[in-house]
């Protein structure tokens, strides 16, 4: 009984592997040679379907219609793509035997044919830590499957779709659990949750593609630059009552200033000069006001001491918090600073005045002692002469 199913099984599939090219030549299919999903999915739709690679693995080939359909290659796509565009070394049947030793190593190799299509994103990717990891030897490292799925490819294109956002942090987190689960937690990863498209989420800050190491000094020197695409922008901030002064006085003191130098003379070396990351963390980033904020006043001493062993009370005190100094909160400061506002433009005046002067003085002086030089040439005031009374 079971031979009989399995022999008419084979009979069907055969048959429509000939029937539906047939129906896609009449329909103007433009390759009717070229094998349909719905022919790859007469057996891949089977349930429990499998096989064993080499590696001893198990390498499952059921494959979802309705997850394949509803995908960014499914019935939505702007162009058609059919599972032969990826797995172009599929022909005919029976299939060949399997390439690779391990579905790692099948797998990376599959990810190559992304770039069939996605020209740029590739492109782009082979500057990648990711791609630089793997081109190493680490093959854990993610690929474009990792990230986008395989037969489920999710959108991408938040101007084109509607895309889940908080997916993409869980794609993520199937490699850096511990970083995903610290973004969930603060300001930004709550307020994605509630589906505001405002806060940036893993790609934002590590572009897709071509995203550096975190670790190298380039990254560290550009990341003020990538929290000030959000915070420097008046317009955005003005909508959640934030201040873009929080970028502008980082810029203006020593930390930032030191930063921006070394990013634009040494972009390749390392600075312990603070940037927004050491201060406020990199991902589980809190409100000022919650009790575990970093930035928060009862534990700005021990965010200071990390670059400042002696910090205490007065010195974490004397940070104005990123607020620009007014006679209401900061008179002191306001007062010193109206003072060099005041004194410096005057010194430069009267200094100015006094040069200018003095320049003007030394010339006239040094005409009148030419033109006495040349009278007493011509004779006109002799040293002697008879005396007229």
């Amino acid at each position: 009984m079971q031979y009989s199913v399995f022999r008419w099984g084979i009979f069907l599939a055969l048959a429509l592997s000939f029937l539906l090219p047939l129906a896609a030549h009449a329909q103007g299919d433009p390759d009717p040679n070229r094998a349909t999903n719905d022919q790859c999915l007469v057996c891949h739709a089977e349930p429990g379907l499998s096989m064993v690679l080499p590696s001893n693995e198990v390498l499952p080939l059921t494959i979802d219609g309705d997850a394949l359909e509803a995908s960014a290659h499914g019935l939505h796509a702007s162009e058609e793509v059919r599972c032969v565009d990826c797995h172009n070394d599929m022909v005919g049947y029976p299939h060949a035997d399997f390439p690779d030793v391990d579905y790692r190593t099948w797998q990376l190799k599959m990810s190559l044919v992304c770039g069939n299509c996605h020209e740029e994103e590739a492109l782009n990717r082979q500057e990648s830590v990711h791609a630089r990891l793997i081109a190493a030897g680490k093959f854990e490292a993610a690929s474009c499957a990792d990230c986008h799925g395989s037969h489920d490819v999710q959108w991408a294109d938040p101007e084109k779709h509607e895309v889940d956002r908080m997916h993409m942090v869980d794609a993520c987190g199937q490699c850096h659990s511990t970083i995903a689960e610290d973004y969930k937690q603060s300001v930004h990863g709550q307020e994605a949750a509630k589906g505001n498209k405002d806060v940036p989420t893993c790609s934002n800050c590590h572009p897709a593609h071509g995203i550096l190491d975190p670790r190298s000094p380039e990254f560290r020197l550009k990341s003020p630059e990538l929290c000030g695409q959000c915070h420097a922008d008046e317009e955005l901030m003005s909508q959640y009552d934030i201040s873009t002064d929080v970028f502008d006085t980082y810029v203006a003191d020593f930390h930032g200033a030191t930063v921006e130098i070394f990013e634009a003379t040494e972009p390749g070396e390392i600075t312990n000069k603070a940037v927004c990351s050491d201060c406020h963390g990199a991902h589980l980033i809190l409100p000022p006001t919650d009790e575990n904020s970093s930035v928060m006043s009862a534990n700005l001493v021990k965010t200071c001491q990390r670059c400042h062993p002696d910090a205490n009370e007065s010195f974490a005190k004397s940070w104005m918090g990123h607020y620009r100094p007014d006679w209401k909160h900061y008179p002191i400061v306001t007062a010193v600073q109206w003072f060099y506002w005041l004194i410096i433009p005057f010194t430069l005046a009267f200094f100015a005045v006094f040069v200018s002067t003095d320049a003007f003085r030394t010339l006239k002086d040094r005409k009148k002692k030419k033109r006495a030089t040349a009278d007493e040439g011509d004779g006109n005031h002799p040293q002697g002469g008879e005396r007229h009374d």
